[in-house]
């Protein structure tokens, strides 16, 4: 597979997907929203999409394009 790089224009799209799939993740929402990570459980994920999902430096990323 070749490997491309997130352009600047497409790493808020990309963020904006995961957003989207993480919103719709139904057992992070209820953790979430009951708190299961205490009481800043709104703000630590928000914190943690920031440091583990969206630090993507120096990794690798593949587009699939079918044959």
């Amino acid at each position: 597979m070749e490997r491309r790089q997130l352009t600047a224009e497409s790493m808020p799209l990309f963020q904006e997907g995961i957003g989207l799939l993480l919103s719709r993740w139904s057992v992070l929402q209820l953790a979430v929203e009951n708190e299961w990570g205490g009481r800043d459980s709104r703000r630590r994920k928000a914190e943690l999409l920031l440091s583990d999902v969206f630090s993507l430096e120096g990794m690798q990323y593949y587009q699939h394009q079918p044959e």
